[in-house]
């Protein structure tokens, strides 16, 4: 994933201030091209008139573009020649391009050694234009600020090969030249770009915060020069990292911003718009996943509570259930101690109603059943019915009616 976004650093950054900063070829009309350098062996060319040369040598560059992608051989070969016939004209700035372009293209392929051979071909031509060496159609010299812009793209290209060699110092190092150029001369898109470039290096090294910064500093210099595109692309970024971070509403917020702009440029934008589209969907997936396990943990922990609930009313009722018979115990005992005492032979129907059996007692007067009492005093209908029982031998009666009747004559009611 790192090399693919590189690879677009690398074409992107600043192609030329003078004419325009980057400059896409692909629209090139390739045999067109091809007319103009038919026939023109090197040896040919060799005694050819300058202008021819310089013409040929120019249709060669445009070639090396054009090809890049379709036929990255002919991309090859169109660059050594761009090379060689640059260098026989003494031109410094075509043999400078395409020694970059080479190099790029080495950098693609993972041929490292090469890659880095031909990018210090290219300093050297930069290092003699910084010097003031003029080409053929620069006697005085270059201009700066075309200086500058070459320094920066190819600063931006060895960056991302330093990268890719694991010497992070050296590749933030040139990231660092390529944007004081860029802050020199107010190239928004440029800068947008290198951030972006260094905010998925900071993700891929795992410091957040970094890239967080580097990907809204992006956004801000594509805002401030109108660029949609680098607006859109940090988002993605973001997208991915909040995602990575299991921030998946925050995900999806970036995600769909910069999928509304990738919506409106399918045809330019399609691999992106893929990838968004991708993320966008383990997105809402997760966030699927998510609810569903929320829900599932509601369940539970309702479930739980409910079950908690269950075991508190149980552990009340036998809590009862234990008063009551501890309170049936000390009954039994005092009047069993009553009917072996001395002073109180045989039964004593007089004995005095426990707690429970008061307790009972009015609700039997309102015509509550046993089942009733138990219900509503959390207790067994078994202890209540025992508890009735009671009732009707200590007030000294057949049924419940009569335990009720003599309950109101002797004022318990």
């Amino acid at each position: 994933m790192k090399r693919l976004f590189f690879t677009l650093f690398g074409i992107l950054v600043c192609a030329g201030s003078a004419s325009g900063q980057y400059n896409d070829h692909r629209d090139r009309k390739l045999d067109s091209l091809e007319n103009v350098v038919a026939g023109w062996t090197p040896e040919r060319l060799a005694t050819a008139p300058d202008q021819t040369r310089a013409d040929v040598c120019l249709a060669f560059s445009a070639l090396m573009y054009g090809y890049e992608r379709i036929n990255p051989e002919r991309s090859l070969y169109a660059a050594r020649r761009t090379y060689d016939l640059g260098n026989a004209l003494g031109s410094l700035y075509q043999p400078y391009l395409a020694a970059k372009f080479i190099g790029q293209l080495f950098y693609n392929k993972e041929q490292y050694d090469s890659t880095l051979f031909y990018y210090r071909l290219a300093l050297g031509y930069l290092d003699r234009m910084a010097a003031g060496e003029a080409g053929p159609d620069t006697p005085e010299g270059y201009p700066q600020e075309k200086i500058d812009d070459a320094a920066s793209s190819l600063y931006g290209n060895i960056g991302n090969l330093y990268y890719e060699l694991d010497s992070l110092p050296q590749a933030l190092a040139y990231y660092a030249r390529a944007g004081e150029i860029f802050d020199k001369y107010g190239w928004k898109v440029s800068s947008a770009i290198l951030e972006h470039n260094l905010g998925d290096i900071w993700a891929g090294e795992g410091d957040d915060a970094r890239a967080i910064d580097c990907y809204q500093a992006a956004i801000r210099h594509a805002r401030e020069a109108g660029d949609s595109l680098w607006v859109a692309s940090p988002k993605l970024g973001l997208g991915a990292l909040y995602m990575r971070q299991g921030k998946v509403t925050k995900a999806l917020q970036y995600l769909q911003e910069a999928d509304e702009y990738y919506s409106r440029h399918e045809d330019q934008e399609y691999y992106d718009r893929m990838a968004t589209l991708d993320i966008m969907g383990q997105a809402y997936r997760t966030q699927r996943q998510q609810r569903t396990m929320l829900a599932a943990a509601f369940a539970v922990l309702a479930l739980t509570m409910l079950m908690l609930l269950a075991l508190s009313r149980r552990a009340l009722r036998l809590k009862k259930e234990n008063s009551a018979a501890d309170d049936a115990l000390g009954e039994a005992l005092a009047e069993l101690e009553m009917e072996n005492s001395p002073s109180h032979p045989g039964k004593n129907p007089s004995v005095g109603l426990s707690r429970g059996e008061l307790e009972i007692l009015p609700m039997i007067a309102e015509g509550l059943t046993s089942k009733d009492i138990a219900g509503r005093l959390c207790l067994t209908e078994q202890t209540i019915k025992w508890r009735r029982q009671r009732l009707i031998t200590k007030l000294d009666a057949r049924n419940t009616a009569e335990m009720l009747s003599k309950a109101r004559e002797q004022g318990l009611l």
